[in-house]
Order: structure tokens, then sequence, then C-alpha cells
């Protein structure tokens, strides 16, 4: 049977945009600028993929837990940047307008630092148009600050509360594991997507509701009152 949601919330990276590369990017300057190392493709992949990139940077720089959450927020202000290498997640586009022309409120949140019209741009540059709200980091830098740098759950409900829902009314859909957490703390429903390329058996864990290959599958397993 189909779960059933009024709106959704999409996560950007890995969820509509194919931002692999500009990851791998990022964090290689970054990392060298911290200690002067060089990391290569390789390395760089095996560790996004078992979600042990933090090991990488402690490894690397020595950083305790402050300065690797400093790392990392400023991973996220340089992020978009630029969008080297960067494409639509194939169907993404298509999904976008499809929810539109349903009339299901849509929204896009990042954890980036960035402003949401510049957000914006970048998706409409990409083809992806139409979303109602759209939510980053900027709008709870406090709380990115203040927390863990890569926490949604006030992201979330901001988007929720912009939309004009109840949050169990929301699905949320993203490629990384707090996604999940954060998704299911606001009491929304949580869809995982494979694009990210987090392993199946990592999201598992963190048990969301459905997992999919990629965002074209969500009309598969929600329906959209």
């Amino acid at each position: 049977m189909k779960m059933k949601a009024r709106a959704v919330i999409f996560d950007t990276d890995g969820t509509l945009v194919d931002t692999l590369r500009r990851f791998y990017e990022v964090f290689a300057e970054l990392l060298h600028r911290c200690c002067g190392k060089i990391i290569e493709w390789d390395e760089f992949l095996r560790g996004y993929v078992e979600d042990t990139l933090d090991d990488v940077v402690v490894k690397l720089t020595r950083a305790d837990g402050v300065a690797l959450h400093s790392f990392w927020l400023e991973f996220l202000r340089m992020y978009r940047n630029g969008n080297a290498k960067s494409r639509p997640i194939a169907g993404a586009p298509e999904t976008i307008r499809r929810l539109k022309e349903m009339g299901v409120p849509v929204a896009v949140i990042t954890s980036c630092i960035v402003p949401a019209e510049k957000l914006r741009e970048e998706l409409e540059s990409f083809g992806i148009r139409g979303a109602d709200v759209i939510v980053t980091g900027l709008d709870l830098i406090d709380e990115l600050e203040g927390k863990h740098h890569f926490s949604k759950e006030g992201i979330f409900r901001l988007a929720v509360e912009r939309l004009g829902v109840e949050a169990e009314d929301c699905v949320i859909v993203g490629d990384y594991w707090n996604d999940i957490t954060d998704g299911k703390k606001v009491g929304a429903k949580t869809v995982a997507v494979l694009t990210g390329l987090m392993r199946r058996e990592l999201l598992e864990r963190y048990g969301p509701d459905a997992i999919i290959g990629s965002v074209g599958e969500i009309f598969e397993i929600v329906d959209f009152r």
C-alpha cells in the first residue's frame, strides 16, 4: 500500500543534483588548505560511500571535535561557490514538474550556507523549477553552528512551516542518513534514495519508510492526496 502525503520536501545534493565531483573538489581543496595534504579520488570515494570522511579529516589534520565541526562548516560555506561537473539527477526536473502539475506543494532544502535565491538559480540552471519553498543552512545558521554541522531538523521544521502543512502530511526525500533521522524527528514520512551512493544496508539502519532508486520513483510509493 502506498503511503499518503500532501507535500514533499527534497534534499538537494545527491537527491536532485549530482554534485559528487563538486563534493570532492571542495573537500580536497579545504583539506589541502588545512594541512597541505592531497586526497586522491579513489580514497575520497571510498570514504564518501562508507561515510567515513570524518575519519579521513581527523587522521590527516589531527582535528578534535571542535576543529572537525569548523572544517565542515567551512565546507558548507564553500560548497555552492561553483557547479563544477554538476548535473541534475535523471528524472529530477520531470518529477518536480509533475508534482506541480498535480498541485503538490514542494520544498527543496540544503545544509549548505547559501542564500535561498542562489540555490534556486542553480536548480533552475539544471531545469529544476517550481519549488514553492527553499530553505538553506543560512536560514538556520545558529543551529548549524551550535549543533551538528549537518543538522537538518530545524531546516525541515522551517520548510514544513513555510509549506503550510502538518509535518505528518509531508514526505521527506533524501540520500543521506540525517535526512531520515531528522525527518523522523519532525514527524514526517521519510524516503531514502540511492543516487547519493550511500549503501542500502547503511540507509536501512535508520529505518526510512521506503528506499527507492531515485526521485522519479516517488509516485510508485506515495499517494499525493
